[in-house]
């Protein structure tokens, strides 16, 4: 029973070392991301979002910036339009004007191809929740455009997105590592009672969790 105990604690730890790993490699996407949506709105835009100081979270918040981006894309909209100043992106807005604007946005996304399970949920950005889901949301309409002709910025480079592997910033690096991690749960080692460990033992979930990590890290040099 002691050994039993001291195999559940290690499966615990294995377990919230791969969680550490997935949340670092989020971190590394979501920052990485961030900079290619922020320079994609800016080129369509014409203005420079980020020399205001506010990160893109809170640029983003009230829905005015996405709103706009929809319109110039479908040309309702010149990109010339006067830009927002801080005043503009700090807004707070009343009643659901800014879930609308943002609303607005994700209809726009559906008439270009995207699937529900491409985009995000209006409170990610109202309530600046989910940065990652939004900017993997507007790298898929920069994708969708190009597909169907439509002039816009280039979201990121060939050679920014083999950087991006490479660093296991991309959302194929996460994905691998939420594959590890739910692999170790899979074979996970022993019962509430610390019996009925499954096929492996905890040898084995080990072995696989390294495994895991070793083709990730060969996925992206």
């Amino acid at each position: 029973r002691r050994g039993a105990r001291r195999g559940k604690g290690g499966a615990r730890g294995r377990r919230a070392m791969a969680s550490n790993t997935v949340v670092e490699a989020k971190k590394e996407e979501e920052k990485y991301l961030a900079a290619r949506t922020t320079q994609w709105l800016e080129g369509l835009l014409g203005q420079k979002l980020s020399a205001h100081g506010l990160g893109l979270a809170q640029v983003l918040k009230n829905g005015k910036v996405l709103k706009r981006a929809a319109d110039v894309i479908a040309g309702r909209e010149s990109a010339a339009a006067a830009p927002f100043s801080k005043k503009d992106l700090e807004e707070e807005r009343k009643g659901f004007q800014a879930i609308l604007d943002v609303d607005n946005f994700l209809n726009f996304c559906r008439s270009q191809g995207l699937k529900d399970h491409q985009l995000f949920n209006a409170s990610d950005v109202t309530t600046c929740s989910d940065l990652l889901r939004v900017c993997r949301t507007v790298r898929s309409l920069s994708l969708s455009c190009a597909e169907r002709g439509i002039k816009t910025p280039v979201f990121e480079t060939g050679k920014q997105k083999v950087e991006a592997r490479r660093r296991s910033m991309s959302t194929e690096a996460t994905s691998t590592k939420v594959e590890a991690l739910k692999t170790l749960d899979k074979m996970g080692t022993v019962d509430e009672k610390g019996e009925g460990k499954s096929a492996g033992g905890p040898k084995l979930a080990g072995l696989a969790v390294a495994a895991a990590g070793l083709v990730a890290g060969a996925l992206f040099l």
